[in-house]
């Protein structure tokens, strides 16, 4: 073996106890120690070397000459070298290999991924597989890791995670919520800009990869550091921190009091594309069309200019109760029979609430029968005056049966954040045909509760939304 030949194969070998190969080299040292038995020799006789200096038996004659340390000069103790280099030969060649292969231990467990689309990810994405150190990115859904120290982090689609270790994590964009045991006590969540120390609590964390990070406590304690900040911040439960503008000062008076908004922000994505299937699309933003909704915060003031028609059912806060008013104008329709259609609203990744949660959610679809209440207006109903509505208990999840009639449902999967969702059927078109004035209301309710407070409020693109169809009809007209 040349002398070039050799120091190059010490080198690899010697990265390798570091794992500091790439995997050309990595497969280019295991080849060679399995096919190549000088290689192997090589090896085998400088682990024994490096053995021998280790304990102590290295003597001062033993050191090879430099700078081309030949196979035949490496000398050792006679009886030990008798000894061992043919086990270690051996050794080397059946199943030393792996010492070029081994991984770090995984760091934590896929527990639960029903329904996830993934994206770039470095690790497995199959349920109960476990994970070491690397990235995941989760496109759709929610995904849910038990981490090896006893932390449990639920990802809310979209968003990026890097595992760390068992006791930490990085967000780079998206949102989670973990839950930490008091052993995993000291469990950290990174963002860009942001580190978050739990202290046996459960929390959300939603970040964007330009710095911005909202941390929401919903029990217990963590401590927040902030890059450029001194200290460590304390928050407890209800309490929140948010570096760069997750709340929405315009929608609640005072938006760094929790009281005041009671759901916490998330980070939002990029646009997606619009859709379209041939048929003749009517949309709220079309002629006397309208959206808006309503909810049971009389703090809340709803201004018809948001882009989401948001959407909620909670028996844990009854001043977040939302329900969601879509207008359309047939008049471009009157004199002609409806065929068929369908009703399609397009979810929006919501920046209120954790969807991890709410389960699976039933959305019921009614549509207005009391036509002379279709001159609603989005900028000033009110919880109070809104058409099929009253104050009672029974009418947060449902509208006055005389006023409206119940036309199907859509359900939404836990954690979905995009996509479009249609209503179809003969209910759907008959109501349609019963128009007499030219304009048609449905009203949206979620029948689901949440899990507990914080819950996920729904979002729906609506007629002033930039990135994303507002609510649509799809009319075939015969001819």
């Amino acid at each position: 073996m040349k002398q070039e030949e050799t120091w190059r194969w010490l080198e690899l070998w010697e990265r390798a106890q570091d794992h500091a190969l790439s995997e050309d080299e990595r497969q280019q040292l295991s080849h060679a120690m399995v096919h190549r038995p000088e290689v192997r020799q090589l090896i085998a006789q400088t682990s024994l070397l490096t053995a021998e200096v280790r304990t102590g038996r290295f003597r001062e004659e033993t050191t090879p000459p430099l700078p081309a340390p030949r196979v035949d000069n490496l000398r050792f103790s006679s009886r030990l070298a008798r000894f061992l280099l043919p086990l270690a030969a051996a050794v080397v060649s059946a199943g030393a290999v792996w010492l070029l292969v081994r991984e770090p231990a995984p760091v934590a467990t896929l527990t639960k991924a029903s329904d996830c689309k993934w994206g770039n990810s470095a690790l497995p994405t199959l349920e109960g597989s476990h994970l070491q150190p690397g990235m995941l990115e989760l496109l759709d859904g929610i995904a849910t890791l038990k981490f090896a120290s006893g932390a449990e982090v639920a990802l809310e689609a979209p968003v990026t995670l890097e595992l760390i270790s068992a006791m930490e994590c990085r967000v780079k964009k998206g949102t989670v919520v973990a839950e930490v045991p008091s052993q995993a006590k000291g469990f950290t969540i990174h963002t860009p800009d942001t580190k978050v120390v739990d202290y046996g609590t459960r929390f959300g964390v939603s970040a964007g990869d330009d710095g911005k990070c909202l941390v929401h406590v919903i029990e217990g304690l963590v401590e927040v550091e902030r890059q450029g900040k001194a200290g460590r911040q304390e928050l407890r439960a209800g309490q929140r921190v948010d570096y760069g503008g997750f709340l929405h000062s315009a929608t609640y008076p005072d938006a760094n009091n929790h009281e005041e908004q009671p759901e916490p922000g998330r980070w939002l994505p990029g646009p997606i594309n619009d859709l379209g299937d041939g048929w003749q699309i009517l949309t709220t933003a079309y002629g006397q069309g309208k959206d808006t909704w309503i909810q049971s915060d009389p703090k809340y003031h709803v201004s018809g200019r948001e882009s989401y028609v948001r959407i909620k059912h909670s028996t844990h806060n009854t001043n977040l109760e939302r329900k969601a008013y879509l207008g359309f104008d047939l008049s471009r329709f009157q004199g002609k029979r409806i065929a068929e259609a369908e009703l399609t609203l397009h979810v929006e990744p919501s920046d209120l609430g954790f969807a991890s949660l709410v389960p699976d959610a039933v959305f019921s679809i009614y549509g207005l029968t009391e036509e002379s209440q279709d001159d609603w207006d989005e900028k000033t109903i009110r919880w109070e005056t809104a058409p099929a509505h009253s104050e009672a208990q029974e009418h947060r999840v449902a509208p006055v049966a005389s006023q409206a009639r119940k036309l199907g449902e859509l359900h939404i999967p836990q954690g979905t954040t995009r996509g479009a969702f249609t209503l179809k059927g003969d209910d759907l078109t008959e109501f349609l045909r019963h128009d007499s004035n030219g304009i048609v209301t449905f009203i949206v309710i979620r029948d689901t509760d949440e899990h507990a407070r914080n819950g996920l409020v729904h979002a729906f693109a609506s007629k002033e939304n930039t990135r994303n169809t507002p609510p649509m009809l799809k009319v075939r007209v015969e001819e």
